[in-house]
């Protein structure tokens, strides 16, 4: 019988809760007007006041969607500045830390990172969470039931290779010594 008993679901489960853990997340769009490090303090400026002034307009409600494609300057434009979902780590210091302090929906301050000026709205907000054992307990069932179904293979196999003889004809004669010519 190769299915598991609830205790070892349960073992299973409880070994490897880390497998089971969903990091918090945001899913997020936004405009970049981008900055170039070589560039003069005063195109610095302009670009921030650009930033702002992009900021301003959608705080007062113009479409996201919209301003993202006609002024970012990330290849997200084509998706409305949409980045999708992405969890800590992935994006650098400053915009991480704007994103995940910043509440659904807001339009956010503008933010600075050393790709240039960028004016972020999170779409969403996932917080992290541990998938609870009843929402993985069938995919615990079928991984044990095919480890208990490969094991028992494995223990028929090496029972087989214990118990066989192989054997083939002529190989007594071949280990002889061949007689030295005389």
């Amino acid at each position: 019988n190769t299915a598991p008993t609830a205790d070892e679901i349960a073992q299973f489960y409880d070994s490897q809760k880390e497998r089971f853990a969903q990091p918090e997340s945001v899913e997020a769009r936004h405009i970049l007007i981008k900055v170039e490090e070589s560039e003069k303090d005063e195109v610095r400026a302009e670009k921030k006041a650009k930033a702002e002034a992009l900021r301003k307009q959608l705080a007062e409600g113009a479409d996201f969607e919209k301003l993202a494609r006609e002024n970012s300057d990330c290849p997200s434009k084509e998706r409305g500045g949409s980045l999708g979902s992405f969890t800590r780590g992935q994006m650098v210091k400053p915009f991480e830390d704007a994103a995940f302090s910043q509440a659904t929906n807001a339009i956010g301050p503008v933010v600075e990172t050393q790709f240039g000026y960028h004016i972020i709205q999170v779409t969403g907000h996932t917080a992290p969470k541990t998938t609870s054992l009843d929402e993985v307990k069938e995919r615990i069932t079928d991984y044990l039931k095919q480890r208990k179904q490969y094991e028992a293979f494995e223990t028929y196999l090496t029972g087989l290779k214990t118990k066989a003889k192989i054997s083939y004809p002529g190989a007594a004669a071949m280990a002889e010594p061949n007689p030295m010519p005389e």
